[in-house]
């Protein structure tokens, strides 16, 4: 009885689901061929009244807590991402793109990158930084609510956001699958140039990587979501204090106001890093590969060669969100280039 209720669950969020979709205009065909790619062959078995799907399979922890000082921090993931290798650094040389990813033994096929974002608790506020994908990406991503939640933090117990840029995967939570905020107590944060930028009337890419149908992808998602919090966001510059213990940091390039930030609490520091790099093997190890996200490439390699000469140099520990969960480490010098040093996981904070 337990499992048939699960079942009924299950089909009764997809049913609303698609009610929502049918509305928006999408057709019969798509959304009763997603409802199956979805919920595969048990929503066959459920409509005629068969046994329900079996329990799914174990997941592994999607939070990690740690500290800065005295500031109690969590990392949260969105989930997963994954982009064909000749889209996400189109420039490279296939072959040597081919051989650096098979030397780190990983699929050649597809570049995987996760959705990290961070929590954290100061003396005065429940800050998130970055947002996730929402529902602007597959059925891998915009998990990070419901993980927050399961971590026994509510949407609504978040008073500030900070945004380190605009794009989908950063900013796709803000609003719900209708519109609606998701964080309805918080005040966000984003940098003046980024939200004058996407805020614009005209958005133009010329230097970025990618086609024009990606391009107007990325406005849409930036002046919907930008849009819905203009009453509910106040800007910033670089080097200001965004809050207490948080500094914003200049890491313009993969967008024109992309910011970092800096974490500070007693002695000790985290550095947020925003996309200045996303993979050892493809922007450590070969630092200047341009990458197809970056609204102007070059701008992009001279930030990330700053960065990283940076966090070696002050041994910084950082926070990357699209590194293997949890995405904290420290860069390391390797001959000419880089490479990634995970933290030691611990189990007590």
């Amino acid at each position: 009885m337990r499992s048939q209720r699960r079942g009924d669950v299950r089909l009764d969020k997809f049913t609303n689901s698609a009610l929502r979709w049918l509305r928006r205009g999408r057709s019969l065909v798509f959304v009763v061929g997603l409802m199956l790619v979805l919920l595969g062959n048990g929503a066959i078995a459920h409509m005629h009244g068969s046994e329900a799907a079996p329990e799914p399979a174990p997941t592994n922890a999607a939070v990690y807590h740690f500290k800065v000082g005295e500031v109690n921090a969590m990392v949260v993931s969105d989930g997963t991402l994954a982009f064909p290798p000749t889209f996400f650094v189109p420039n490279a040389d296939p072959e040597a793109v081919e051989a650096v990813l098979t030397e780190h033994f990983l699929s050649t096929e597809e570049v995987f990158a996760h959705v990290n974002a961070m929590y954290l608790e100061t003396e005065e506020h429940k800050v998130l930084i970055d947002t996730g994908s929402g529902t602007l990406f597959g059925p891998t991503a915009g998990h990070l609510l419901e993980n927050l939640e399961a971590a026994g933090v509510d949407a609504t117990d978040i008073d500030t956001v900070l945004l380190t840029h605009a794009h989908p995967d950063h900013i796709g939570g803000i609003l719900d699958a209708d519109g609606e905020l998701q964080l309805p107590n918080a005040q966000f944060y984003i940098s003046q140039t980024e939200s004058d930028f996407w805020l614009a009337d005209t958005v133009d890419m010329p230097q970025a990587l990618l086609d024009e149908e990606t391009k107007a992808g990325l406005v849409a998602a930036a002046k919907g979501n930008l849009g819905a919090i203009q009453a509910h966001t106040t800007l910033f510059g670089m080097g200001d204090e965004v809050i207490p213990h948080v500094q914003a940091v200049d890491a313009i390039g993969h967008t024109p106001g992309q910011a970092s930030f800096l974490i500070t609490s007693d002695e000790e520091s985290l550095l947020v890093t925003g996309d200045v790099f996303f993979s050892d093997s493809l922007n450590l190890e070969n630092p200047d590969w341009e990458v197809a996200f970056d609204a102007d490439p070059e701008l992009g390699v001279t930030a990330r060669h700053q960065l990283l000469e940076t966090a070696t140099a002050e041994r910084r520990l950082l926070l990357v969100p699209h590194m293997p969960f949890p995405g904290l480490g420290h860069v390391r010098t390797q001959g000419d280039a880089y490479g990634w040093e995970p933290i030691v996981w611990r189990f007590t904070v």
